[in-house]
């Protein structure tokens, strides 16, 4: 063997260790991620399932008809996508868009009567392709809410 070989086999040697650690490192990575941070809320069956939770975040759809506003305190309906519904109670100023069918997560604790008290509602952002005034007429009393969301 002389001296370029050895150094060709050294040089091999050596990204085969790099591409080794990078792999590992992205496994650990993946794994923490999804075992600590991968879900940014749980369902609202997943809730109902589990008992009284605390300091979790719940995501569904707002029930029509369901949305009562009494001082600072907002309550409302998340429904699942399999129709099971969780009462939520917010207390703070009320959140902007804020309305029927609009998708909702709220950070808080579950009650042991089964409501959600939230301490924060996020209204998820509108379609970027149809504009709000056009996609809420277009969609007003024809039953397409839920299908198209």
């Amino acid at each position: 063997m002389d001296g370029s070989e050895k150094a060709e086999s050294s040089g091999r040697r050596w990204k085969l260790i790099v591409c080794a650690v990078v792999i590992v490192l992205a496994l650990v990575w993946l794994v923490l991620f999804l075992s600590v941070g991968g879900d940014f809320y749980r369902t609202v069956e997943e809730i109902q399932k589990g008992g009284a939770v605390q300091n979790t975040r719940v995501g569904g759809r707002v029930s029509p008809g369901s949305l009562e506003q009494a001082g600072d305190t907002v309550r409302f309906v998340l429904t699942g996508d399999s129709g099971a519904e969780l009462q939520v109670v917010y207390r703070g100023p009320y959140p902007e868009r804020l309305g029927p069918y609009e998708q909702v997560v709220a950070a808080g604790s579950e009650t042991a009567a089964g409501t959600f008290e939230a301490t924060e509602v996020l209204v998820k952002c509108p379609s970027k392709f149809l504009p709000e005034t056009v996609f809420s007429k277009a969609l007003s009393g024809a039953g397409l809410e839920r299908v198209l969301y």
